[in-house]
């Protein structure tokens, strides 16, 4: 039996894994194509980079469906593999990833909520539903809705959830740092967002992407006298730097892993990495915590 997530909190840290994207493209993944296409073309890859995060320390591994609801499918021309991305993702990732718990990974559908763009909220809501119920159905032990930028949508994937699963849920928003605090692109402030998390039944308050592990040092400080319930930290390693074809990001391991050290030590229990982090970061991160 896989100790479940409350077990894991109460005995210590829990680490996340770090980024998915930039792995893929080192293994040819080309810009623009979807990574959910090799769940189904290319398993054995995707089923590598869970292990070697789970090797490295990570007590959770995200599924590679970040972008596999409905529309974001339909954008790329696979909608009608829906389930199937789903579904396969979650046993790839429980084939390959040892004891780690296994994360249904929620990202933003791509679309912007009426009157701004097209989307009703009842669609988005019933996109959600159709992906939660998949992964539900194939045995995940939590949740995670990662890089919301808009509470509204971020809140219809919670309770998307909550109408199916009583599973954990780690509620992620992408924050930018402005004079008056930090703020989504949508303007959602942490306060609001916080709090409205909490009353739509999330269990793990937390924030993803854009910042990096230093400048994330005071929105942790921030988000813990928001609430009592436990937080998840996962920056990125730095802003991305574009080198011709190649992308690479500001922060070495070191840096990186010396800003989570402390924001672990501020009381923050839930630890990762996104965009431009690997096993690598995640290994040394595992190795200053769990000592």
């Amino acid at each position: 039996m896989h100790k479940t997530l409350e077990q894991r909190l109460s005995e210590g840290p829990v680490l996340l894994d770090g980024a998915m994207g930039s792995l893929l493209m080192d293994m040819g993944l080309h810009s623009g194509q979807p990574p959910e296409e090799w769940t189904m073309k290319y398993p054995e890859r995707i089923g590598k980079i869970h292990k070697l995060y789970h090797e490295a320390g990570s007590d959770i591994l995200q599924t590679n469906t970040f972008g596999a609801s409905y529309y974001r499918l339909k954008e790329c021309g696979i909608a009608e593999h829906h389930d199937l991305v789903n579904q396969r993702a979650v046993e790839i990732c429980k084939e390959y990833g040892g004891d780690s718990l296994v994360s249904g990974d929620i990202g933003p559908s791509g679309l912007l909520i009426e009157p701004l763009g097209p989307a009703t909220l009842e669609e988005l809501e019933n996109a959600f539903s159709k992906q939660v119920v998949i992964l539900e159905k194939a045995g995940v032990d939590l949740f995670s809705i990662e890089t919301m930028i808009d509470i509204e949508e971020a809140l219809l994937a919670v309770k998307a959830i909550r109408n199916i699963s009583t599973r954990p849920i780690i509620a992620n928003m992408t924050y930018s740092q402005t004079g008056n605090g930090y703020f989504t692109v949508m303007g959602n402030s942490l306060e609001e967002c916080t709090k409205r998390f909490i009353d739509a039944g999330a269990d793990v308050i937390g924030a993803n992407c854009n910042l990096d592990s230093l400048e994330s040092y005071q929105l942790a400080e921030e988000l813990l006298t928001l609430t009592t319930n436990p937080i998840s930290i996962k920056p990125n390693a730095g802003q991305p730097v574009l080198n011709g074809d190649t992308v690479s990001y500001g922060q070495s391991v070191e840096e990186f892993v010396d800003g989570m050290v402390k924001i672990y030590k501020l009381g923050v229990q839930i630890l990762g990495g996104c965009c431009g982090s690997t096993p690598e970061y995640i290994r040394h991160l595992s190795d200053e915590i769990k000592k």
